[in-house]
């Protein structure tokens, strides 16, 4: 392919970086509100809490190093320029797959094996990541309809990346859904039964975006076209994992009767006995937060429709003597 097709093709891949940024900008300014809702609640913050508002500010982080970079008029150097522009979006990728991590380790109320595990997945990818940085170079290039920074990335640099996040994203899927499923009836449950389907919808924004990016790398066409999915795929990646944090928060602080379960991922904080076999024992029933939409973590499935047939009958019980 000759060197002017090429330098096409690239400008191309600056014009979808340029639509990115624009969306990513959209997309912070119309969540702001819930992000100053977080640091003025007057809330402690907890973990997830910063990781997300970590996650959203590397994200403009990343639109401005990287419409500095496209848009000069006047030679730079290439090299410290892209090292920066690509560390931004690699970090907000780490901070959203984090935010998984967090959430699987929640729902199963810290396990030592499940920590183990999801935590040695995300430093797997942690390193992958780095080892792409490592690979990429930018130099500055004058062509007759292009003057700027050119990148590349080794090729197999980015398929090692794109199949080590396909590995991660499956892992992660398949214990956050593990340990939901373990519960029998509480998965059918409101709060439950949300999770689910947000692992799943998290899963297949995953293979939209992953999958694509492979198949344009291994075909390798040229430089241009191996980079042009990228940076798409963090974007759709962060956005989806804060778009679930939302949701869950405010499912958690929109109702006034709900599980401890929300609460916990939210909090990072499982209320099960650290260090107790037997099961907990049941609350007095006018402490008991539970209707036929929740669960409670902590207690058994036995228990939780034991609690819910004492709730039925106290129930019963109120409207015979009104």
């Amino acid at each position: 392919m000759s060197q002017g097709a090429v330098i096409q093709d690239y400008i191309t891949v600056v014009k979808v970086l340029h639509f990115i940024d624009g969306l990513k900008v959209w997309y912070f300014l119309s969540n702001l509100d819930f992000d100053w809702k977080l640091l003025s609640g007057g809330r402690t913050l907890r973990w997830p809490s910063l990781i997300y508002l970590a996650s959203r500010f590397t994200s403009i982080a990343c639109v401005i190093s990287f419409m500095i970079g496209l848009n000069v008029s006047h030679q730079i150097d290439c090299q410290p320029w892209i090292s920066i522009a690509f560390t931004f979006p690699l970090v907000e990728f780490e901070l959203a797959l984090l935010l998984i991590v967090v959430r699987v380790i929640a729902i199963w109320e810290r396990s030592n094996i499940v920590t183990g595990i999801a935590i040695a997945t995300l430093t797997v990818h942690f390193g992958v990541s780095l080892h792409l940085l490592t690979g990429i170079r930018a130099a500055w290039t004058v062509a007759p309809d292009y003057h700027g920074c050119v990148v590349s990335v080794p090729q197999m640099h980015l398929i090692a990346m794109s199949i080590a996040t396909i590995a991660t994203y499956a892992i992660l899927l398949l214990t956050m859904l593990a340990g939901l499923l373990r519960r029998r009836q509480a998965r059918s449950f409101g709060v439950w039964k949300m999770l689910c389907q947000q692992g799943w919808m998290w899963f297949a924004l995953a293979v939209a975006a992953e999958v694509p990016t492979l198949v344009l790398v291994v075909v390798n066409i040229n430089h241009p076209y191996n980079l042009l999915l990228q940076i798409p795929r963090i974007v759709i990646a962060s956005i989806g994992t804060t778009m679930m944090f939302r949701v869950l928060y405010n499912y958690n602080t929109g109702r006034s009767r709900e599980t401890s379960g929300v609460a916990n991922i939210l909090r990072f904080r499982p209320e099960t006995m650290v260090g107790s076999s037997s099961a907990p024992t049941s609350p007095p029933f006018d402490q008991l937060k539970i209707s036929v939409h929740t669960t409670t973590v902590g207690y058994s499935d036995e228990q939780v429709m034991n609690f819910q047939l004492q709730e039925k009958a106290l129930h019963s019980q109120h409207s015979t003597q009104a």
